[in-house]
């Protein structure tokens, strides 16, 4: 299993203090903090059912994916990410990127 790092865009990063500070998504907020471990550790968790959202694919250029926050109820968190740009350690060795996108409830 290979570790990556993950980076945040500056509006991923906004929805994600959004997330943090407001106490009524306290549920929301641990499971994102879960996917974004699962992405991190695991990317073939079946719990976060990933796969390419083609709509944000051809409006980046690049292969972007949807993973599952919440399953079965409205409005459900998703995660959407693209692998890369890939970064060189101090010690010459290759450091795996996802960069989240979004965290935003479906858009249906």
């Amino acid at each position: 299993m290979t570790h990556r790092e993950l980076r945040f865009t500056h509006e991923a990063d906004k929805q994600l203090t959004v997330i943090e500070n407001n106490p009524s998504l306290k549920g929301v907020q641990k499971q994102v903090r879960k996917t974004l471990r699962y992405l991190e550790t695991n990317l073939r968790s079946k719990s976060l059912q990933t796969h390419e959202y083609q709509s944000l694919s051809r409006r980046y250029g690049i292969k972007v994916f949807e993973a599952y926050v919440q399953q079965k109820t409205p409005g459900a968190y998703r995660v959407f990410w693209h692998y890369g740009p890939d970064e060189i350690g101090k010690d010459g060795k290759r450091i795996p990127i996802i960069t989240i996108i979004a965290m935003t409830p479906h858009p249906d």
